[in-house]
């Protein structure tokens, strides 16, 4: 059995979802053991076999069936998610709630992240993950997935340090 994480783009206010009715929808999809953490669509699941574009495909499609709700879907194995943690350059700050791992659907096609002038958040590319450090906290930041989206053309969703730990416990 492969776990692997499944993290759901832009759950919350219009768009939230029932954590139980979500596993139902899962796992009547074909996808096995699935669990949720939290309620911002943190999902670690048994892959079946599939690969994570199949997988990213499967839950996108359920979402939207389920719910009605279109939500872009990023997806890494276990693996994955403890060697981007482990890259964290960050990782070691003392709040660990506002370091944050943004989760790109692909590479971008360009090599570095060029950040607004004046600001105290400090990021790093580094392939499918874009770290981030937010020394004044995150919710007046600019910096949002949103962002890194729009300037590196790619899908994006975010999650903190804190979260990624707990998921790559609950995947192992």
């Amino acid at each position: 059995m492969t776990r692997t994480i499944a993290l759901l783009r832009g759950v919350g206010g219009p768009t939230a979802l029932k954590m139980a009715a979500l596993r139902e929808v899962l796992a009547s999809a074909g996808l096995g053991e699935v669990e949720t953490l939290q309620v911002a669509g943190n999902i670690v699941l048994d892959d079946a076999g599939r690969s994570p574009e199949a997988v990213a495909r499967v839950v996108r499609a359920a979402v939207l069936g389920a719910f009605g709700h279109d939500l872009p879907v990023v997806v890494r194995s276990h693996a994955e998610l403890a060697d981007a943690h482990a890259r964290n350059p960050f990782a070691d700050a003392a709040e660990g709630r506002w370091v944050q791992t943004v989760f790109l659907d692909s590479v971008p096609a360009v090599a570095a992240v060029r950040l607004p002038a004046g600001i105290p958040e400090e990021a790093v590319l580094d392939g499918r993950e874009v770290f981030v450090r937010y020394p004044e906290g995150i919710g007046g930041s600019k910096l949002q997935a949103g962002w890194f989206e729009k300037h590196l053309g790619v899908v994006a969703t975010a999650r903190n340090a804190n979260t990624i730990a707990k998921l790559i416990a609950l995947s192992a």
